[in-house]
């Protein structure tokens, strides 16, 4: 889904603002076929980011969380690298909203030109950090 919704933004100009949790890893169908995955200008091999596993009744089966770390950022850092930005400004953010073995933190943002500049102030705020310690920014 976080593929067709980066899909969305691009090829709907009338779309103004757009915000992303990337959840879901794509499943080993796309690796195990070589797909390569196409958002506007960016292009990436699928085993980046494919990986085997899934929850079952809140139990995970796969391999251990800790080595889903990787291909999340791997998978967020891709999407939005897939964002047309021709027309828009950008940014991705670590917002820490799963903690003990989640991985998911990484939220994409996005906005037609002209951006609304309090909602950018605010997503702007603590970039600099984020950015030097290797753990967020834009």
């Amino acid at each position: 889904l976080s593929l067709k919704a980066v899909e969305l933004f691009n090829n709907n100009p009338e779309t103004r603002f757009f915000c992303l949790k990337p959840c879901c890893l794509p499943g080993m169908v796309h690796a195990k076929r070589d797909e390569i995955f196409h958002l506007g200008e960016h292009s990436f091999d699928s085993k980046l980011v494919c990986m085997a596993g899934k929850w079952k009744k809140n139990t995970w089966y796969g391999p251990p969380r800790t080595t889903t770390k990787a291909y999340f950022k791997r998978w967020a850092e891709n999407l939005y690298l897939g964002i047309n930005d021709a027309d828009a400004a950008k940014i991705k953010k670590k917002i820490m909203v799963q903690h003990d073995g989640g991985y998911q933190n990484d939220f994409l943002f996005a906005e037609r030109l002209p951006e609304t500049v309090t909602v950018w102030d605010s997503l702007r705020q603590g970039e600099e950090q984020q950015t030097a310690d290797g753990e967020g920014g834009g």
